[in-house]
This record gives structure tokens, sequence and C-alpha cells, in this order.
């Protein structure tokens, strides 16, 4: 079973990150080296909603010949439609990246999960309050309900992606600027005592 990567400070005024309540400092925080037992997929796409669940469905196929752990596979699959999905919804267009990664081959030690992509100047300052709100709070669950409640109140979309990952998924939310492409990831590590 993976958690959620504790955070750290931000490297930069570019970046925000979800603080994992209760967390150390996050050392291990992505991007990483390539392990030997480092798994990827890699995938630039145009950006679209009727394409989502069919790519989600193949990370599903393609790393249940690797992870033998179907809570892990739900969890990553998950992150990636919902990171996705928000891509074609709210990108400017080009392409949008998909990024998976898993290191510990059939017992990941570390997942991570990410989609870049152009993103609408004027959903960042949204985006990065989502992403600070998602991570500061105990109770990702009691969040998630709120941002239910909030939802039918909105006129753009749910709002629910986000809020989908970090609680359903139990994966840390980073969002980081690389030039002029928005990068969302979702990461998630071992928990202590599996690492014993």
């Amino acid at each position: 079973m993976l958690n959620r990567l504790p955070n750290a400070p931000a490297a930069d005024q570019g970046t925000v990150r979800t603080p994992a309540v209760g967390d150390a400092d996050t050392e291990r925080a992505v991007p990483w080296p390539r392990e030997a037992d480092s798994r990827s997929v890699e995938l630039a796409c145009e950006p679209d909603l009727a394409q989502v669940s069919s790519v989600r469905e193949f990370v599903e196929s393609y790393y249940k010949t690797i992870i033998h752990d179907g809570d892990v596979i739900c969890r990553m699959a998950v992150a990636a439609h919902e990171l996705l999905e928000n891509a074609a919804k709210y990108s400017t267009g080009g392409l949008s990246r998909l990024q998976i990664e898993i290191r510990g081959g059939a017992n990941p030690r570390l997942l991570s999960v990410s989609v870049s992509n152009h993103a609408d100047p004027a959903r960042i300052d949204e985006l990065k309050v989502a992403i600070a709100e998602l991570g500061s709070t105990a109770d990702a669950a009691e969040t998630y309900q709120n941002y239910m409640s909030r939802a039918t109140l909105r006129k753009d979309g749910s709002g629910l992606g986000l809020a989908r990952i970090r609680a359903e998924a139990e994966m840390t939310l980073v969002l980081e600027f690389q030039g002029d492409q928005v990068c969302v990831k979702a990461v998630a590590t071992p928990t202590p005592e599996e690492e014993s």
C-alpha cells in the first residue's frame, strides 16, 4: 500500500505543494533518478474528453502486468483520469503530457502521476488555491465532502477532480510551472510500516 508523499517547503515560487499533516520533510520528492526497478509511461496527446477513459483503461492494463496490487492500480488510474480530464477541460490547446512512474516493481515504493499542459492563464490562481486548500487539512475526506457541496453552486465544472485524487487516491498534489506550462503531479509513497 502506498501513502501520500510528505511535503517539503517549496523549492521556488513556482511550486505549490499540498501539505501532508504530520509528515516530515520530502527529501524523496520528485523528480528522482530512474532506478533499475522503475517503470514509466509517457504519453503526449491533444486533450480530448472522449479519450480520457481509453487512456485510463490503457494505464490499468499496462500496469496490471507489473504491479500486483489492485489498490495501487486503482489509485493510479483515478489520478490519471482526473488529471487528463482537467487538461481536456481547462487547457488552452496543444499537447498535454501524461507521465506515470513507479519505483519498486511489483511492490511500489513510489508512484507519481502527472499531467503537463498549457493552462488557461485565467484559471491559474484558482488552481493554486485548490492545490493549497486540498493540502491544508488533515482530513481529505471532509474536504472532499465540502467540495461536493460547493459543486452544486458552480457554473463551470464540478471542481471535484483534484479533491477526488487527494481523498480517494490518497495522493499528495504538487503544482509546478515549467515555462508556459503547468504541471500537476499526484504522488504517493509507502507507509512507514511497509518500509520496515
